[in-house]
């Protein structure tokens, strides 16, 4: 156990620190379901099941999960752009108490008209990127779960093509109703580069997130503090340019340490309606300030959503506000296999029964 939470511990200090925007598969960082769209960012940890976290956060997972299936879909201006993307897994528990996962992660970016040098109409082409990922967990102790997941990377654009292997690993506590996550996501390597000896950097990331269900209160809070292994998230080479600067350099220090850290802030939480209902919305201060338009941030950063939990299925939406143009649209669907092989199997049987 020493050694596990050592390497969890240590390993950050030893990588290079990224920015979003300046690396490639930014992809990876995009949400993968409706809650986590709707809570306005990352958030890494959750209280209640919901398979989706779990093929970020592998440590979630454990015996309730088995033959669990999530399916997600998202739009972004899919009219204007036909940018489309989504998350499917499916998770199973071994009797010898490992818990496993599956999963692809994807984007499509829509078709473009393609043209050669001379401005000549030729084949049109449609650049997508998938994110297959395979997980496993396993409980350490009572209330302490260690998980990792292997994610190959395929990148297809155009003529061009790029190949990467990615890793998370990441410990949860969780007492009952509330839940604690230390993640490592996203550390790896660009195996094959779109251009012969133009090797990018990966957009790796530390996280720590923290939820909490209330027990005299239909509330359930999350609080995330992401990218910990870079403080200033500023556009620091930019700022040198003069292009793009994030604050004045004249404005007071304190002024600009408290923006650097409401920049790695993700504040969400739900609202329990009744046994069938829950109502969720989050804040994201760093893509408030990233993605606002001039001095008028046009709700940039917000999201809001809700989930219909059902006897044999969950449905959920989530939106979140990305700029002044417009926002994305997510819708998840969660659902055990053994429960609808049951209801299949029932269905036939009554059949039977009938036509005798």
């Amino acid at each position: 156990m020493k050694r596990i939470l050592s390497v969890l511990i240590f390993l950050p200090f030893s990588l290079f620190a990224q920015i979003g925007g300046g690396s490639t598969y930014e992809f990876v960082t995009l949400p993968f379901s409706a809650a986590e769209n709707a809570f306005g960012g990352t958030v890494v940890s959750r209280t209640t099941k919901d398979l989706s976290f779990a093929l970020k956060n592998p440590s979630l997972l454990d015996s309730t999960y088995s033959n669990e299936i999530v399916g997600n879909w998202g739009l972004l201006h899919m009219k204007e752009t036909g940018i489309g993307l989504g998350t499917i897994g499916y998770a199973y528990y071994l009797p010898i108490g490992l818990a496993l996962q599956s999963g692809i992660h994807f984007i499509n970016y829509g078709k473009f008209a393609g043209y050669d040098e001379y401005g000549n109409s030729i084949e049109s082409f449609v650049p997508a990127e998938y994110e297959l990922i395979f997980g496993t967990a396993y409980s350490v102790r009572e209330n302490l779960t260690v998980g990792v997941n292997l994610k190959p990377i395929l990148s297809y654009m155009e003529t061009y093509s790029s190949y990467g292997l990615l890793f998370d690993a990441a410990i949860s506590y969780r007492p009952e109703r509330s839940c604690l996550s230390f993640e490592i996501r996203n550390v790896g390597w660009q195996l094959k580069p779109y251009v012969e000896g133009n090797r990018e950097e990966i957009p790796y990331s530390i996280d720590l997130s923290f939820s909490q269900e209330l027990a005299h209160a239909p509330i359930r809070f999350n609080v995330a503090y992401n990218d910990i292994q870079k403080f200033d998230l500023s556009y620091t080479e930019n700022k040198k340019k003069n292009i793009l600067v994030d604050g004045d350099d004249e404005e007071r220090k304190f002024v600009t340490f408290g923006k650097n850290f409401l920049k790695h802030i993700n504040l969400s939480a739900e609202l329990l309606i009744g046994k069938h209902i829950v109502l969720m919305g989050g804040y994201n201060y760093r893509k408030s300030e990233e993605l606002s338009f001039g001095s008028s941030k046009h709700g940039a950063g917000l999201g809001v959503g809700f989930a219909l939990n059902f006897s044999r299925f969950n449905l959920s939406y989530g939106w979140a506000k990305q700029q002044a143009a417009g926002g994305r649209n997510f819708f998840t669907l969660n659902f055990n296999a053994e429960t609808i092989y049951s209801i299949c199997k029932t269905s036939i049987q009554k059949r039977k029964t009938s036509e005798l």
